[in-house]
């Protein structure tokens, strides 16, 4: 394809696109940690000067605490037998020093104490480790970007806490948390310079209602450099975090009419950082408390209006004039270059995972490249899906690990789960045995989108490509192609904000002689319930340009074969180019095993033919792959060897 076309027309969409943010609503998944310009002393206190100009959140049960991943929840049920008369009310204010994050918590509150865990009040938050190359697996989830610390404060009257003294009235709050191996309970203090520290003041007497508390205040200090991040680099740095606040109310005596017990939380409910979304936190050093306005937070990618196009046809072929236009995102297994061009926080919470099948990991000798594009129009959402495969088959034998297919995972803006958090759906579908779509997941729900209003897909099959298990011959890739209609989102007619969260995985399953697999490759989040939703905004004042493609240039990187083939012991391997790029060429065995590599040097755009002698090897069956350097982008063939 026209990569580098394609990346300066989305360049070009970006800035053009700068001054409509404005017309998009605030993140409300984003804030600014300033820079305090004087010393924050951790006593709970807040009576620093820069406390006081520090951007905030406001956090109310019942209340929106920020989309897409803040909600509220009643524990238990327990809402008390009367009306609640002491709601959640808090505010949490956000500053930085040196490589420091200071988070205020100040929690209104009539009622403080201890109790069991989800009857107490307190906090449990969450500080997401930042990886320096994008995903990496860790032992709990291998196949999730997942590594987190837990940081746990509050009255906590448990046997694990270990605090027998957190019921007892006048009690401070107990620190509690996850930490790098072993688990530890509490936190002994030996962590807090190197991990997290807090300091806190009761406004009242905690575990006693004989009369009204008013509020209880914490001070968080969170040392980022401990979790990967650099705020002092240019630019600065993005931490990832979340925090639930728990809150118990009349239960120092117990009161049946009023007691109450319930948790609100900023993008995600739970510590290990699993579920929903993160909260961004941009800081960098010349956004102070003394620098004016905090700098505007755009969104991670722009959507632009198609409006001044056809609209396209479902049909899986992306020929229509407009997908040569849109903008897109790349998806690659393996390429940590890919992910590292994500925007903001995407790069680090994208990843990728290879399932065992038939009990076995085997070499991944096709990470095929991925194209995802983008454009609205009217009410409708388009994507278009191209993927380069040198083995498109359809099995059924291990589901979505030896299949070939995406899964689009988008917010409902009108409905919430139990959680109040807003509903997702994985629109969900696999390439079938004939090579048309089928559809899974929440696209195959009776009664939900029965009669295909709401999402419609259909896939097509590239020139030369079958679907199978055998993989005589090698395969070209498919295309696919995305309705959805927002209004079967709770969109408004017209789009209303225009925000979109969106999260994309890839299958793909091969079965090649060296042995089968199949891997998963997703941007932002795998499924509905993992950490991590991009903001895109579909802006009108943004519009699909007009792609000019010379006459007579390949439009993408392919492979047209080798000759002869059998063949002994030279032959010539013959593929096109779209754009100027160094060219490698590697060589396995059936067996996955590297036997040969050479670089082929830059290559001008047009068709390539490169010459391949094997009189070193032996007989038998090779699998040969292209790389294209500038883009990453890969293409297999499988040659034979008769001497």
């Amino acid at each position: 394809m026209k990569t580098r076309l394609l990346m300066m027309t989305f360049c070009i969409l970006v800035i053009s696109s700068l001054a409509a943010y404005g017309q998009m609503m605030k993140r409300t998944d984003a804030i600014w940690a300033r820079n305090a310009t004087g010393t924050i002393t951790l006593d709970g206190n807040l009576n620093e000067a820069d406390w006081a100009v520090a951007e905030s959140i406001k956090v109310q049960i019942g209340h929106d605490s920020g989309i897409p991943g803040g909600g509220w929840f009643w524990e238990n049920g327990i809402k008390g037998l009367g009306i609640v008369t002491d709601p959640t009310d808090a505010t949490l204010k956000f500053l930085a020093k040196g490589d420091s994050l200071y988070i205020a918590l100040i929690a209104k509150d009539k009622s403080i104490g201890g109790g069991p865990f989800n009857h107490f009040d307190g906090f449990l938050s969450n500080i997401r480790y930042r990886q320096a190359d994008g995903f990496q697996s860790t032992p709990f989830r291998g196949d999730r970007q997942n590594q987190a610390c837990e940081i746990f404060y509050g009255w906590v009257t448990e046997t694990w806490a270990a605090d027998s003294l957190a019921g007892y009235k006048n009690a401070p709050a107990g620190f509690f948390g996850d930490f790098p191996s072993p688990y530890l309970q509490p936190r002994p203090d030996s962590l807090r310079s190197n991990f997290w520290d807090a300091a806190s003041v009761v406004h009242g007497i905690a575990n006693s209602d004989t009369t009204a508390d008013t509020s209880w205040v914490v001070e968080l200090k969170i040392n980022l450099k401990t979790f990967g991040y650099n705020v002092s680099q240019a630019g600065g740095d993005i931490a990832m975090w979340s925090m639930s606040i728990y809150d118990a109310d009349y239960q120092w005596p117990l009161d049946t009419l009023k007691q109450a017990a319930n948790r609100v939380w900023i993008q995600c409910p739970w510590s290990n950082g699993s579920v929903y979304d993160h909260l961004r936190i941009f800081v960098r050093s010349d956004v102070t408390t003394g620098s004016g306005a905090v700098p505007a937070i755009g969104p991670d990618y722009v959507i632009p209006d198609g409006k001044d196009y056809a609209t396209p046809t479902i049909d899986g072929n992306l020929t229509e004039p407009v997908w040569a236009s849109a903008p897109s995102l790349t998806l690659k297994y393996g390429d940590v270059a890919v992910r590292n061009s994500y925007a903001n926080t995407a790069k680090y919470r994208s990843g990728q995972f290879q399932p065992a099948v038939n009990g076995a990991t085997n070499a991944v000798l096709d990470p095929n490249t991925v194209h995802v594009k983008y454009f609205f129009k009217g009410d409708q959402l388009f994507l278009g899906f191209d993927v380069a495969d040198q083995f498109v088959q359809w099995d059924t034998t291990f589901g979505q690990d030896r299949q070939d297919g995406f899964r689009v995972v988008m917010e409902s803006r009108d409905a919430r789960n139990g959680d109040s958090t807003l509903t997702k759906r994985r629109l969900t579908f696999h390439v079938g045995s004939n090579g048309s779509a089928v559809r899974d997941e929440d696209l195959n729900i009776a009664g939900w989108d029965s009669l295909k209003t709401a999402v419609t897909v259909a896939t097509a099959l590239k020139p030369g490509t079958t679907v199978d298990t055998v993989g005589t011959s090698a395969d070209a890739g498919y295309t696919a192609e995305m309705q959805i209609n927002l209004q079967k989102f709770g969109y408004p007619a017209g789009r209303g904000d225009g925000v979109a969260f969106l999260g994309v995985t890839e299958f793909d399953g091969d079965s090649f002689e060296a042995g089968s697999y199949g891997t998963f490759t997703w941007f932002m989040r795998q499924g509905d319930g993992d950490d991590g939703a991009a903001w895109f905004f579909m802006d009108p004042g943004t519009v699909v340009s007009v792609a000019q493609t010379p006459e007579g240039t390949p439009r993408e990187f392919a492979l047209l074969g080798n000759y002869p083939n059998p063949f002994n012991p030279t032959t010539n391997i013959k593929f096109q180019i779209a754009h100027s790029s160094a060219v490698s060429l590697d060589i396995f065995n059936v067996l996955g095993q590297l036997v040969s590599s050479q670089s082929l040097g830059v290559r001008t755009p047009g068709e390539q033919v490169v010459p391949f002698n094997a009189s070193t090897l032996a007989s038998g069956t090779y699998y040969y792959r292209l790389r294209m350097e500038s883009t990453g982008a890969t293409l297999i063939g499988k040659m034979m060897l008769l001497k």
